[in-house]
């Protein structure tokens, strides 16, 4: 979601992004109630691929900072009419 956020604005109204390869590893837990912090940031443009570099971080609880995963997501833009009929 954090993905789709960051590159939301940046998309036209009949415009959206879908998301065409997910890289994230998971390393740690977290336990109930716990405000997890996600990011998105832009890293790379590659043609009509944006390329994010994405974070999960605990922000309260027992283990503040604790980086739970990390990666890239890849998105691409699309014309939502276009995509939904070839769907």
């Amino acid at each position: 979601m954090a993905c789709y956020l960051a590159q939301e604005r940046f998309c036209s109204a009949s415009e959206t992004t879908v998301g065409t390869r997910i890289d994230v590893v998971h390393r740690a837990p977290c336990t109930v109630g716990a405000v997890v912090v996600a990011t998105a940031e832009l890293e790379r443009v590659e043609g009509r691929f944006f390329i994010y570099k994405v974070e999960a971080v605990v922000r309260n609880g027992e283990r503040p900072g604790i980086r739970l995963g990390w990666g890239h997501v890849h998105r691409a833009v699309v014309h939502v009419e276009s995509f939904i009929e070839k769907t």
